[in-house]
């Protein structure tokens, strides 16, 4: 007789199977009520994951209808079996994997809208210390600026997307005021901030995302600003750190 664990793990496998009889004998009785019982629970993994990713991604949904949605939630599903009892974060690997999926093809932007709901997702639930201000920096002697250690606000994330991403999403948002969105348009880089009173998006040019992304890696002031420059030599640093600090896009590093 398999042991306990042999036999989860056997309830398991049968439960991502796709071949009914490896569900046989996994229960006592008759094979095919057994087979049956097992369909019950694969069927109820299989919506649930389905259901939960469809509230992570709910724009992605309507944009590739629930038909399709549903096959791309059950690949992506064998692809990326959740591992955990709470379903929450079962979407973090799907842009990276719909970008792979959709590589090459017109609808490879699918991801770039999938990465922006999924940062949503995470704000909706990310701490919300005081963001520094511009005072804050003012307090501190100039000659320590290089050496400051700002960092990205934990309610705010950065988004790239290759289309205009944020009006796609705004578009699918009650009252669904659908306009014709020109997906040639080019791309954006975003600072996506959670405020209580909703979300905010402000728009990024090259070097004042740049600063940011260096920011966020853990780089320095000083070699952030080097960074924005570098990537936007035109860059009128002052009017940039006063408007990212007016968004809320830092907190002052405590290490």
């Amino acid at each position: 007789m398999p042991s306990l664990r042999e036999m989860q793990l056997r309830f398991a496998g049968a439960l991502f199977a796709e071949v009914e009889s490896q569900a046989f004998g996994l229960l006592a009785g008759e094979p095919l009520a057994a087979a049956a019982g097992v369909a019950v629970y694969r069927n109820n993994l299989r919506e649930g994951f389905r259901k939960a990713l469809a509230l992570e991604f709910p724009v992605v949904e309507q944009l590739v209808g629930s038909d399709y949605f549903r096959q791309l939630a059950l690949e992506f599903l064998a692809a990326h079996p959740s591992r955990s009892g709470d379903l929450y974060g079962i979407g973090a690997p799907f842009p990276a994997w719909l970008r792979e999926r959709f590589a090459a093809t017109e609808y490879a932007w699918f991801a770039d809208v999938a990465a922006l709901e999924w940062a949503l997702e995470e704000l909706r639930i990310a701490p919300a210390p005081a963001a520094a201000t511009a005072l804050d920096l003012a307090a501190v002697d100039p000659d320590r600026h290089a050496d400051l250690r700002l960092r990205l606000h934990p309610a705010a994330r950065l988004v790239t997307a290759s289309v205009p991403a944020v009006d796609i999403w705004r578009a699918h948002q009650p009252p669904m005021t659908l306009d014709s969105i020109d997906l040639a348009a080019g791309g954006e880089r975003t600072l996506v901030r959670a405020t209580p009173a909703g979300f905010e998006f402000h728009r990024l040019g090259v070097g004042e995302h740049r600063l940011l992304e260096t920011l966020a890696r853990g780089g320095t002031l000083g070699t952030a600003v080097e960074c924005a420059l570098d990537a936007e030599p035109g860059l009128d640093l002052a009017r940039a750190l006063r408007r990212l600090f007016a968004a809320g896009a830092f907190i002052l590093a405590t290490e």
